[in-house]
């Protein structure tokens, strides 16, 4: 994705706003949030200052619920800690700089260290700043306890009693598709959600749960202006407003979609310093994130984290999910607008899109991958060497698997017939190969699904039942050493 445009999940702001002035500088301020509960609704306004060369300049976030929340300690919870995360946002714009905040708990000291840090990485090895980039937590802010209004004719409420059910964040891709088969009751939610996830659940048969994420109307201004800009951690901001969604609803879990294979850095630093794109996505991160939301009450976390991406893309193959899934940031964009953006349909030509073609195509057949990017692309003469950065040093900033997995699907792909012939595959073979022998790695292994003890217990078997999914394409690609001769 451009890491200049945000994301669907950061709705474009009012640029009618007045364009503050440069320069800009810190420190990053958090200022207390409000919650007002109407009839049809919740809004949720999350402001932060830092300081312009005009003085103070504010800068205010809104989330819309489309339900009427009930006031809880819980809720209120739910507030401050998407506060604290949503403002990676605007602190960008003046990074490295002091963080004026609230007193924290030990567990969201930890969750904004990381986020701020390790989840700003790719920014600021594209911008040129030291990494790791240093975080420096200024405790003072005083009492942000969130304030909160009921409308006239609201009443305050008490207890819905006890949560239960799932919220399923759905993105429109293979992860989120996959969840929300395995969860065939959750309610599907999405920020700020664009034709593709809505197609995904028309798809599924299932209503959209949709919450609007609008950004700060300054902040278009101060992009254009030349501050400094880049990939946030968004699936924590966008997981926050999920577990606060929940609070809201009376959902007991949010079930997540992200595979182990977050994990792999997306490059090291001479210094040997990792930086991954999707630190958000990451097991170290999901730890973080699930200890600052226990005060919510809601459950957060991860069922496809037993699974390589290859493993995922062999269940949603064989559960006839690929056709409706889109997995192109391009799809997302909002300042920047594309061909993807305007039509809702992948874009075949960006590495997320290369990527998902190989995870989805050991269990499918090449017409099916040609039909849903309009071309094939692993046909492609041009498309080799886009292929082969998914193993190199440096992948691309996309949300891409492990380099081995990558070169594991071309591996398999070389052994089955009516994708050994086609010209990524046939000019890559060897290639991938050789990637995987150096570490003496059988490309098969990438179909097998890990252990699921580490999930809730009433989600495991759902989880293991999958084994049956992946068989077939183990099958097809004649077991598990297969592919790496």
């Amino acid at each position: 994705m451009d890491p200049t445009a945000p994301s669907s999940q950061e709705t474009e702001p009012n640029v009618n706003a007045p364009a503050p002035r440069l320069p800009i500088s810190g420190p990053f301020e958090f200022l207390r949030p409000s919650v007002e509960v109407g009839p049809q609704g919740t809004r949720v306004s999350l402001p932060y200052r830092i300081t312009s060369a005009e003085g103070p300049l504010e800068l205010t976030e809104v989330v819309q619920l489309p339900v009427p929340a009930t006031v809880s300690d819980e809720l209120l919870a739910a507030v401050r800690v998407l506060h604290l995360f949503a403002g990676v946002s605007y602190y960008k714009a003046v990074a490295p700089t002091a963080l004026v905040v609230p007193r924290l708990s030990q567990a969201e000291r930890a969750a904004v260290t990381a986020l701020y840090d390790s989840g700003l990485r790719e920014f600021a090895y594209r911008n040129g700043f030291d990494v790791p980039l240093p975080v420096e937590l200024v405790e003072d802010a005083g009492d942000l306890s969130p304030v909160h209004h009921l409308a006239a004719g609201v009443e305050a409420g008490g207890s819905t009693g006890a949560p239960s059910g799932a919220l399923v964040p759905v993105g429109g891709g293979k992860d989120s598709a996959l969840v929300a088969s395995l969860v065939p009751d959750g309610r599907l939610f999405s920020v700020n959600p664009v034709g593709a996830q809505v197609h995904l659940a028309e798809a599924l048969g299932r209503p959209l749960l949709a919450v609007t994420r609008t950004l700060a109307p300054e902040l278009r201004h101060l992009v254009a202006a030349g501050v400094p800009n880049g990939h946030v951690p968004v699936t924590a901001i966008t997981s926050a407003v999920a577990v606060l969604t929940a609070v809201a609803v009376g959902a007991a879990d949010v079930v997540m979609g992200i595979e182990r294979s977050a994990d792999e850095p997306s490059l090291v630093t001479p210094d040997g310093v990792p930086v991954n794109h999707q630190y958000s996505k990451s097991s170290e991160a999901e730890r973080l994130l699930q200890a600052a939301f226990e005060p919510t009450g809601v459950r957060w976390f991860s069922l496809l984290r037993p699974l390589t991406e290859l493993a995922i893309g062999a269940a949603v193959a064989a559960r006839g999910l690929g056709a409706d899934i889109v997995s192109c940031n391009r799809v997302f964009t909002v300042w920047n607008e594309t061909t993807a953006s305007r039509t809702q349909k992948a874009c075949g030509e960006c590495a997320k899109c290369l990527f998902t073609a190989l995870m989805l195509a050991p269990g499918s057949e090449p017409e099916a991958i040609a039909t849903q990017y309009g071309s094939a692309l692993l046909d492609r003469t041009d498309h080799v060497d886009g292929v082969r950065e998914l193993w190199s040093d440096e992948k691309p900033f996309d949300c891409v698997g492990e380099r081995h997995e990558s070169a594991a699907a071309v591996s398999l792909l070389a052994d089955l017939p009516g994708w050994s012939h086609q010209e990524v595959i046939s000019t890559l073979r060897d290639e991938a190969r050789r990637v995987l022998a150096a570490d003496r790695l059988e490309a098969g292994r990438f179909l097998e699904i890990g252990p699921v003890d580490d999930l809730p217990a009433e989600y495991r078997q759902r989880v293991a039942d999958l084994r049956a999914d992946v068989a077939a394409v183990v099958a097809s690609v004649g077991g598990p050493d297969r592919g790496s001769r």
